[in-house]
């Protein structure tokens, strides 16, 4: 079965739209922001922490792993829901760097953990990996940090045509390959993105059929949107009672259910000429 992690927070009508893009799906919560880490444990079937390095590349800031192991894990770690947490990684760093940061962690932490390969490393540390691990998060980085571009692409078909070839047994996951476009095309076991709480709120400027939907969905059947402009559909639903939250709501419910509908390759399936 396919794991789709929406990233968090997602904002919007005190917790409603988080809870329609968790329901039945897996959350994706980052150490850097765990503002909302109990509603996806309530909410959600299944969790991931992320230890937040993306974050930290992002803004330069320097992390304090003792803070994420010993502080921060043992509050959820035991909580059947966490699927796993992402072992703490430097994505610029070597593959020695990397090896340095898994040699530290605790022992009594492993079973959860899922180690990250960066794609600029060697293919060979990939495979390593999942000799070791039940999980493995495959990161973009590098010249290979885009991702979908052409480098990204020939690297990816690269790995999982050794993964396939060494038919070690693994559960791979995608770091910020929750879209359609991947994750119909590489045989991910999960993968996780921010597009929900990226996407949801922008309903003027990003999927603007989404929201015309949105807004004839959030009405009473009898009331009808009449426009194909999104501005004017978006006055005439809120002149017919409907509601931004109800809008926003409905636009998650239809993102979700669009991401979480495409469904990836099996690896004994999957051929890089289809790519």
């Amino acid at each position: 079965m396919t794991i789709h992690f929406h990233g968090s927070p997602i904002w919007g009508d005190k917790g409603r739209i988080a809870r329609i893009a968790h329901r039945g799906s897996g959350a994706f919560v980052s150490f850097e922001r765990p503002d909302q880490i109990k509603l996806a444990f309530d909410v959600a079937d299944t969790v991931c922490i992320d230890n937040g390095a993306f974050s930290k590349w992002k803004s330069g800031k320097v992390q304090d792993w003792r803070e994420f192991y010993f502080n921060f894990l043992p509050d959820w770690f035991d909580n059947p829901k966490l699927r796993f947490f992402v072992i703490p990684d430097d994505i610029t760093g070597s593959a020695e760097d990397n090896d340095k940061l898994i040699s530290q962690l605790p022992s009594d932490l492993k079973s959860k953990a899922a180690p990250v390969w960066h794609m600029h490393e060697p293919i060979s540390r990939l495979i390593s990996l999942c000799e070791k691990w039940d999980w493995v998060c495959m990161g973009s980085s590098g010249e290979f940090a885009t991702v979908r571009s052409s480098k990204w692409k020939q690297r990816i078909s690269e790995a999982f045509s050794a993964v396939k070839e060494s038919q070690v047994d693994v559960k791979l996951h995608g770091l910020r390959m929750l879209d359609g476009r991947v994750l119909g095309n590489y045989p991910l076991n999960s993968a996780d993105s921010t597009n929900l709480a990226c996407n949801v709120p922008k309903y003027l400027a990003i999927n603007k059929v989404v929201t015309i939907e949105a807004c004839r969905r959030s009405i009473h059947k009898d009331k009808w949107i009449d426009t194909d402009d999104v501005k004017q559909a978006v006055d005439q639903c809120l002149s017919k009672g409907g509601s931004k939250s109800d809008i926003l709501a409905e636009r998650c419910a239809i993102l979700k259910n669009c991401v979480e509908s495409v469904k990836p390759p099996k690896i004994s399936e999957w051929n890089s000429t289809n790519c």
